[in-house]
């Protein structure tokens, strides 16, 4: 099965997942709340239009999120199913491998999405992937119940930071607006999601905030093996820390340097400058104010140097380097 390489609408898609009779949802590596939040809005969706439905990920679930899911996760995608892929902006980072026969649905908000699936519905004006399966709710004339609200409501918070991104909209605090009317309660959702860390994962991110370093309008943090190992924390805890790093004052950039296996990936992020294009540099991608990439072979502080140097000319790194 090949790709259609175009963007459907929101009508043919519906009319297509009636057509299904069973279903594997996936999302990307590294997943986080859209990812999980649409994921389990979508396997909600498909076994209320009768498909038999599951969630797929190779990858451990967060705790944080864990509970927004219907099921236990599949590590593989059982045979003689139809793959719908969730918030992916590239299909060499699913959560399970795509088959041969390639992947049904291709659903995201990611710009640099290339269509790679036989049916794409891809927005990037949409705040998060969740706001789509919100449509898709809404298109097919099905109810969006409690447990599908709190996690389209997760995916919406997660990728506009609690609301507080420039890509949140009118339509997005629309949605939410119906999505406490269906019942979800930001208190417990808050709870839930922002309460649930560990001693190990504080320690983690106080590595991460310590090693900060300013560059003009730029901001460099790195974490490596021996803070993992001194903190009991592995790297997706240090993920958190993200969003303390964007609130020091005059810094336009923000990127946060992890070690990982085999190498370091990073994040970046911005208030106005496209970090999407500076990820591409680095065979990453993402939206153009926040954006990864992943470089193999590379420790934290060699991939800052690197980042460093393709950073020269975007942003004003002053008198730092």
């Amino acid at each position: 099965m090949t790709s259609r390489t175009t963007n459907n609408t929101i009508r043919e898609i519906a009319d297509f997942l009636r057509t299904l009779d069973r279903v594997a949802v996936t999302t990307h590596v590294g997943a986080d709340g859209d990812a999980i939040g649409t994921s389990a809005a979508l396997v909600r969706l498909m076994r209320h239009l009768g498909a038999e439905a599951v969630f797929c990920h190779a990858e451990e679930v967060q705790g944080y999120l864990r509970w927004l899911l219907p099921d236990e996760p599949l590590t593989e995608m059982p045979p003689d199913h139809d793959l719908l892929v969730v918030d992916t902006s590239r299909p060499d980072r699913t959560g399970v491998p795509i088959p041969d026969a390639g992947a049904r649905l291709n659903l995201d908000h990611h710009e640099d999405n290339p269509y790679y699936a036989e049916y794409n519905l891809v927005n990037p004006k949409a705040s998060a992937t969740a706001e789509l399966v919100a449509g898709l709710y809404r298109e097919l004339d099905v109810p969006i119940d409690r447990d599908a609200a709190d996690a389209i409501y997760v995916g919406v918070r997660t990728d506009t930071g609690g609301f507080t991104f420039r890509n949140i909209s009118p339509v997005a605090h629309e949605l939410v607006a119906d999505l406490l009317r269906a019942g979800v309660v930001p208190a417990e959702v808050n709870e839930k999601i922002n309460r649930r860390g560990s001693i190990e994962q504080l320690k983690v991110v106080g590595s991460v905030l310590a090693s900060a370093e300013k560059f003009g309008e730029a901001l460099v943090a790195t974490v490596d093996n021996a803070d993992y190992e001194r903190t009991g924390a592995g790297e997706i805890d240090s993920k958190e820390a993200i969003d303390q790093l964007r609130t020091v004052e005059g810094v336009d950039v923000v990127a946060h340097l992890r070690e990982v296996p085999g190498g370091t990936k990073g994040s970046l992020r911005s208030e106005t400058v496209d970090v999407g294009e500076v990820a591409r540099r680095f065979g990453g991608g993402g939206h153009r104010l926040a954006a990864g990439y992943t470089r193999k072979g590379m420790r934290p502080q060699e991939a800052k140097e690197e980042l460093l140097e393709n950073l020269e000319g975007v942003v004003d790194l002053g008198g730092g380097r």
